[in-house]
């Protein structure tokens, strides 16, 4: 009976039905393919620091160093097991051509650096993930230019510089699981042995990774302090393991983030719509119930025969979800595929995302069965009394027009119109889901268009500037350096000046104590002008003398430090005492700098922000500098936000589209389920109105003008649910950023998303309505 049941409301409702089933398998689809991201980058990225033996502990520097004292202290470490010191030949940007235009890398804000392979951790991988092996002549390159440049097997890569030019074959391309992501601006070309000492002996320009692998990762906390408390170098960068693998999971982990918050709201809008269905079908069919509960049949039996029907929607959708997930989560770990490879399959690949599909598949029922509860109040004689005096209520109140004169002239558009405010809890549901529309569609878009702009920069620890010089190895290059800043100076103060503000930052490292009162090592960027290219501060402000230190969001976590706390820094072997002015974001160098103003000898590098009086020659003040200075890199902040979040940007990107197409496919739904139910709902008080002379085209009409008023305060409330979560929503996604301050583009936000919305929604109610042709004029 009531396999017969489900089968004669599956025919009658098609729409409906359809509707439901797609809103739970989208939900069921987005769980199952984040936990399946999730799955497949958790093994990726273990495969691949397995099989590359990614380093415990790694201090880059550049200067003089003794092997000699390296050894003597891993030797005396109890928790070292092996350690290597690796050296990497760099290679100027002008100086190297990958492309086939024979145009070089002066351009890109990569730091590109020639190794070997190394011989007992730390491997360069294929894209087998196998140790790549090139022989003489051959080069691997890393993945991150194959992509770029979209480079082939057997493609070409030069250097040249002076009276030396060599020419390599490409033979394998690089995955390199220290330096892989885009937010990492170092890359290492991989070539062999041979070809690494002739080059050697042609470039002084070097570099090194001092390398740890530790016997017990669990230890590498007080391995750190061990090593910052020695004498071994320690002016460079300094990253850990765990460092490296937030570093290759940040761009996945936003898309999983995004895919996630989709899924949610999808499962919101379902759980709306499995109401509203509910309590409709329930009020349809009072008097079925009623005569069921007048015979005998139990509030259990009956509400069986109804929940039925939605336990089968929600078990096929939701298997339908699980098995549509397996097909396309290619789709978005296509980045990941090919800069981790992908990791032999295990039986959690495939268990995890089953277990959120049917917790997914749990959620619905438990829902339907809470909505169910409502037969316990419906008694024999209530339901046969509703029954019977329902019908054409409405009528009489829908046709009456006031002799009084309206702001709505067309009576057409005035009955949509007031149908839809003397029924707001009806359409309630439908403004609901416009809202979610708008605010799935916006999002993603205003913070692709955020990380995108120019402006930021900001949240990289940078304030706005047109050009930007970085100089590193400032001890080696600190001639320059002044030379680099009086040139500028010069040319602002000249007649016709072609630079505007210039400010000098300069980075050293510093010993601070953390909130357990150990000395840390942390990288502190001083100036004497913070008000040039300011920075948005989250709380308080820049520093503004030697006694204030400014802290990115992580930092002041980590150092458990807020505004106005102070901190104690070790200067010239004393110990300061210096405050907190302020908190500011960045998501560059894993989220951990600060900014000051105090003096050190010992600068790691130095940037040079500026601005030029006309931005048209931006690409010509770029060459002449980097002609005239030999070991300076200008970049064009607009060039160093693209390529340092390209691959952030890309995956924003895709996931933009698919919400921008999915909220509209949502939209279409929803209004074609609420539309079909209502027309059923309505058909009798419809052959009457049409008896009574009144076209179907007016009636048509009419629906449309109800989904469009009630569109435009779904739009009007997704624009401001936008605006106030929306940025928090975004600021969740980024590492070190902990209030984002949305970009957007008026253009899109107030023209094309809410066109295209009232465009699918007029559309689908005009066609839905064209089954009111059908109705005939007496309704039996």
């Amino acid at each position: 009976m009531i396999r017969r049941l489900i089968k004669r409301d599956l025919k009658k409702n098609k729409v409906i039905t359809f509707t439901l089933f797609m809103f739970i398998l989208l939900s069921a689809m987005l769980v199952s393919s984040a936990l399946m991201i999730v799955t497949e980058l958790n093994g990726s990225l273990n495969h691949l620091f397995e099989e590359a033996r990614v380093p415990s502990y790694v201090q880059m520097y550049a200067g003089d160093l003794s092997q000699k004292e390296i050894d003597t202290f891993s030797e005396k470490n109890d928790f070292v097991k092996e350690q290597q010191t690796v050296t990497m030949l760099n290679i100027s940007g002008e100086n190297l051509f990958l492309q086939e235009n024979d145009k070089s890398e002066v351009n890109s804000i990569i730091e590109n650096s020639f190794v070997k392979q190394n011989d007992s951790f730390d491997f360069l991988l294929d894209t087998g993930n196998k140790i790549a092996q090139i022989t003489d002549g051959g080069i691997g390159v890393p993945v991150y230019h194959q992509q770029q440049y979209n480079l082939k097997i057997g493609s070409k890569v030069q250097i040249q510089f002076g009276d030396f030019k060599k020419s390599y074959t490409i033979t394998a391309f690089i995955r390199d699981a220290q330096m892989n992501p885009s937010l990492v601006t170092s890359k290492r070309f991989l070539i062999s042995d041979n070809d690494w000492n002739e080059l050697e002996t042609k470039i002084s320009s070097q570099e090194y990774l001092i390398e740890f692998e530790l016997k017990d990762e669990r230890t590498i906390a007080e391995f750190e302090k061990q090593y910052e408390a020695s004498n071994l170098p320690q002016s460079g960068t300094a990253l850990t393991r765990s460092l490296y693998q937030v570093l290759n999971s940040l761009t996945d982990g936003i898309v999983i983030a995004i895919i996630t918050l989709i899924s949610l709201l999808l499962l919101l809008i379902a759980f709306s719509c499995l109401r509203f269905t509910i309590l409709t079908a329930i009020e349809e069919d009072y008097r079925e119930i009623g005569i069921m509960k007048a015979i005998g049949i139990s509030n259990k039996n009956t509400r069986k025969m109804y929940l039925t029907k939605y336990v089968v929607i929600a078990f096929i959708a939701c298997v339908g979800g699980y098995l549509t997930s397996l097909a396309i989560t290619n789709l978005f770990t296509q980045s990941m595929s090919a800069y981790m490879g992908t990791a032999p399959k295990t039986a959690i690949s495939y268990l995890l995302p089953l277990v959120g599909t049917i917790v997914v598949f749990m959620f619905v029922y438990l829902f339907c069965t809470f909505v169910f509860r409502r037969f316990k109040k419906i008694s024999a004689y209530q339901a046969l009394q509703v029954s019977q005096t329902s019908g054409n209520r409405k009528i009489g109140h829908r046709m009456q027009l006031s002799g009084k004169k309206h702001w709505i002239r067309n009576p057409t558009i005035f009955i949509g119109v007031r149908e839809v405010l003397t029924q707001i809890k009806v359409y309630l549901l439908l403004m609901f889901v416009f809202s979610i529309s708008i605010f799935l569609m916006s999002v993603p878009l205003n913070f692709l268009q955020t990380v995108q702009d120019s402006k930021f920069i900001s949240y990289m620890g940078a304030g706005k500037s047109d050009l930007r010089i970085d100089i590193h190895q400032f001890d080696k290059y600190h001639e320059e350096s002044e030379q680099v800043y009086n040139y500028l100076l010069k040319e602002k103060l000249s007649k016709d000046s072609k630079i505007g503000n210039i400010v000098l930052y300069k980075t050293s490292a510093f010993q601070i104590k953390n909130a357990e009162d150990e000395l840390v090592t942390i990288k502190i960027e001083s100036t004497d002008d913070y008000e040039t290219f300011p920075l948005s501060y989250t709380s308080g402000q820049a520093p503004k003398n030697e006694n204030e230190i400014a802290l990115s969001s992580m930092n002041a976590d980590e150092f458990e430090a807020s505004v106005g706390d102070k901190l104690t820094i070790m200067l010239q072997d004393q110990e300061k005492t210096v405050t907190v002015s302020g908190i500011y974001q960045d998501v560059t160098n894993g989220g951990k700098t600060a900014k000051g103003m105090l003096q050190s000898d010992d600068i790691l590098w130095a940037t040079f922000n500026f601005n030029v009086t006309d931005r048209a020659k931006i690409s010509d003040i770029k060459t002449e500098l980097e002609q005239k200075f030999k070991h300076i890199k200008v970049t064009d902040t607009n060039d160093y936000i693209k390529q340092t979040l390209g691959g952030i940007i890309e995956q924003v990107y895709k996931i933009s589209i698919v919400a921008f197409v999915l909220a509209l496919f949502i939209a279409v739904l929803i209004t074609s389920m609420f539309f079909k139910m209502i027309l059923a709902k309505e058909a009798k008080n419809i052959a009457i109105m049409k008896s009574i002379g009144i076209s179907s085209k007016t009636l048509q009409k009419q629906y449309i003008t109800q989904a469009i008023f009630t569109l435009v305060f779904g739009i009007l409330f997704g624009m401001i649910a936008t605006n106030l979560l929306g940025s928090q929503v975004a600021s969740l996604l980024l590492s070190g950023v902990s209030n984002i301050a949305f970009v957007t583009n008026p253009f899109i936000n107030y023209l094309v998303i809410p066109f295209s919305l009232v465009l699918v929604v007029s559309s689908s109610v005009y066609i839905i309505s064209l089954s009111i042709k059908k109705i005939m004029l007496v309704v039996e």
